[in-house]
């Protein structure tokens, strides 16, 4: 996948975020901004230096799944029912703490 595909692909998550009422944020889209606005900074990084986008190729594709991913399971925690609600909350609670620092790990190395 190209850089392009990446910011097309990317448009969802940022339009749900941006549709959150203002004020009503919650720590899942918070994290989900921050998460998609270090995303987009590697990718403007990246589209300066295609040689480095090449290095860090694999890198991207995770970071952007990473996203994708997130992005569902606060989906589901906003439509499922009640019950199921701590279980995605758990859910989302490892993959803020396990997966959504590899983002700003990439953008670390990316800088330097």
């Amino acid at each position: 996948m190209d850089l392009k595909e990446y910011v097309k692909q990317n448009q969802t998550v940022m339009q749900f975020v941006k549709d959150v009422t203002p004020g009503h944020i919650d720590r899942y889209t918070g994290t989900l901004d921050y998460a998609t606005a270090r995303f987009n900074t590697i990718l403007l990084r990246l589209s300066e230096d295609p040689l480095k986008f090449d290095q860090y190729r694999q890198d991207v594709e995770e970071c952007f799944n990473i996203i994708q991913d997130f992005y569902k399971y606060t989906l589901k925690l906003i439509s499922f029912h009640k019950v199921l609600r701590p279980l995605i909350k758990l859910i989302l609670h490892i993959k803020g703490i396990k997966d959504i620092p590899k983002i700003r790990f990439l953008l670390d190395k990316i800088n330097n």
